[in-house]
């Protein structure tokens, strides 16, 4: 997967950039929320939905924002049934170390 800042679509030449370098979805918001939740120590799990083939590799399969949400709102409804699945699935764990993590890192400029 690789991440590009959105929300926009891909240029044609990030397109096949992207392609040539053996990555097959494009996605915009996989890696900050990733991110973020690690430094915040908060346990993050992503879910994702796939709307169209990326349009710049081929110009004559240009993709427009309309045929982007009919799909979406083609599967809002499945997403939701997952989504409520799998919060209803989630427990306490108090046994989790994403909250942790930084307890054994030493900063270079930290004094023992």
């Amino acid at each position: 997967m690789v991440i590009i800042e959105g929300p926009r679509f891909s240029t044609r030449a990030e397109s096949q950039s992207c392609a040539a370098a053996g990555s097959s979805l494009v996605n915009m918001t996989g890696h900050p929320e990733a991110v973020l939740a690690r430094e915040l120590g908060v346990c993050y799990a992503g879910l994702a939905l796939v709307t169209d083939l990326d349009a710049g590799v081929d110009a004559r399969a240009a993709v427009h924002q309309g045929a982007v949400f009919a799909t979406f709102a083609q599967h809002i409804d499945r997403m939701k049934r997952l989504l409520s699945g799998a919060i209803a699935d989630l427990d306490d764990r108090p046994d989790c170390s994403c909250a942790a993590w930084l307890q054994d890192v030493t900063l270079p400029f930290e004094l023992p």
